[in-house]
């Protein structure tokens, strides 16, 4: 494992255009994994028992312009690709995308904006301050377990300081822009797993208008219709005579939620896994016209023990039960998103910026609050921290991923965890930061040299290091 360790670190060297900021990077990589409390860059510096002068100098690597999350996804992206772990299906890979929203109270924040909780979770108030993030993550297949691998993530909604062209652009349409850029950086297509959220024409307009290296349809859309969800037949062909008039584009309107229990068209049964059980489901598969996108697109109807369903794709050639196991496979996202906030703490963060002015915490309804800032640029750059801190995150808990995939034992044996119940033999994120914690911390107290120890000694006490240094030699 620590091999491995070394050899990530090694890899994502080129993500930075500075040594320096390439060294920072490894302590803040690091001292997410150690850090036991998630208090923003305080429990960095108490995770690795740094020097307190180092919390000004790793607020500046957050901050500082030498790298990007560009420049950093974009190599995550690439040695993913190496290690060949990415779940596929028909050759394209299984993106899974959606929203999370965190409270943020800070008045001085960039991008905060009131919210609306939409979701199921009782944990947040009807409406709230906070940002509105965006998430693209990769299905990883293990032995017998998936993972969400997270790939991107940005703040959705708030912008409008920081927008000069394309402010009216939906969150929706944001995340298959998303999605576009991951794959033109893996440079392979894909299908995007959505929810309900997503089932609007912008989506599937979006993803069709799209081209990968010459291939069309590079992005396939899967989403969740909502129970409303009405559809057209094709026009009849008139033979004959033709009537006066424009021709009709649109056959018979059907409510697809009724088809469940008429016996217009025969629905079919097979034996399929739904949520890790197997049963045997009914379905129909239809090519109907869809106003919002004024075109084809093809409705899956599936019937299980779990109630009636509607999925849409845009893959006419995309088998049912394949686009059935895909949808059942989104939750793994929801999961992501919960060992985000509560393992991992990604957010967690702090960064605010002094030049903007301060917003009310108890906006009037209907009005809007546009934040002001005597100095654009530098509160961009507190808004990229941001953007640095999530992303960095997402990278961490990627490679622990690929660790519990890679090396399942040695990680149970390392975390030194007792578990009343297994529930899998790949073992989780949280097994395998406390098995990669007692690798690190058995290396810092021991004399083993490696350039990550010695690194992080070096941020401890630099003149305990070097005398260190000299007693090994």
């Amino acid at each position: 494992m620590f091999t491995e360790l070394d050899q990530f670190l090694l890899f994502m060297r080129n993500a930075f255009f500075n040594p320096k900021t390439y060294h920072w990077f490894v302590v803040a990589f690091m001292a997410f994994i150690l850090r036991t409390d998630t208090l923003g860059v305080t429990s960095m510096i108490r995770a690795l028992a740094l020097m307190p002068s180092t919390y000004e100098l790793i607020l500046n690597f957050f901050h500082s312009g030498a790298w990007t999350v560009t420049s950093l996804t974009e190599r995550w992206w690439q040695w993913l690709m190496t290690k060949q772990l990415a779940y596929t299906i028909d050759g394209r890979l299984v993106l899974l995308a959606d929203h999370t929203k965190t409270p943020k109270d800070g008045r001085k924040i960039p991008a905060v904006s009131t919210l609306h909780q939409d979701s199921e979770t009782a944990s947040k108030p009807s409406f709230f301050r906070g940002h509105h993030w965006g998430c693209i993550t990769m299905l990883m297949q293990g032995k017998d377990k998936f993972f969400a691998t997270g790939l991107m993530a940005q703040i959705h909604e708030g912008l409008s300081l920081f927008e000069t062209i394309d402010k009216a652009v939906p969150k929706t349409v944001k995340t298959v822009q998303m999605a576009e850029t991951v794959i033109n950086g893996m440079g392979i297509p894909c299908y995007l797993v959505l929810d309900a959220y997503f089932a609007g024409g912008p989506v599937f307009l979006t993803a069709t208008a799209l081209t990968l290296m010459g291939m069309p349809h590079p992005i396939h859309i899967i989403t969740r219709a909502k129970k409303n969800v009405t559809a057209y037949k094709l026009p009849p062909i008139i033979t004959g005579t033709r009537p006066q008039g424009r021709p009709r584009f649109y056959g018979e309107k059907m409510s697809l939620m009724s088809l469940f229990d008429s016996n217009t068209y025969p629905f079919k049964t097979a034996t399929a896994k739904v949520y890790d059980k197997v049963e045997t489901v009914r379905y129909l598969s239809l090519n109907l016209l869809w106003k919002p996108v004024k075109g084809l697109l093809r409705f899956i109807l599936i019937e299980n023990s779990r109630g009636r369903i509607i999925l849409i794709t845009s893959d006419f050639n995309l088998d049912p039960m394949k686009a059935m196991k895909l949808y059942c496979y989104r939750t793994k996202i929801e999961t992501l998103f919960d060992t985000l906030k509560n393992t991992f703490g990604a957010m967690g963060y702090h960064f605010w910026s002094k030049y903007l002015s301060p917003a009310s915490r108890k906006p009037k309804k209907n009005t809007t609050q546009d934040q002001v800032t005597s100095n654009l640029d530098q509160t961009r750059k507190t808004l990229d921290a941001i953007e640095k801190f999530v992303n960095i995150h997402l990278v961490v808990l990627g490679f622990l991923q690929y660790l519990s995939v890679r090396f399942p034992e040695e990680v149970k044996q390392m975390s030194l965890c007792w578990l009343r119940t297994e529930s899998s033999k790949t073992p989780s994120e949280f097994v395998a930061k406390l098995a990669v914690t007692n690798l690190i911390k058995n290396n810092l107290h021991g004399l083993r040299e490696n350039w990550i120890i010695d690194l992080i000694r070096s941020r401890q006490n630099p003149i305990m290091s070097e005398q260190r240094q000299k007693m090994t030699r």
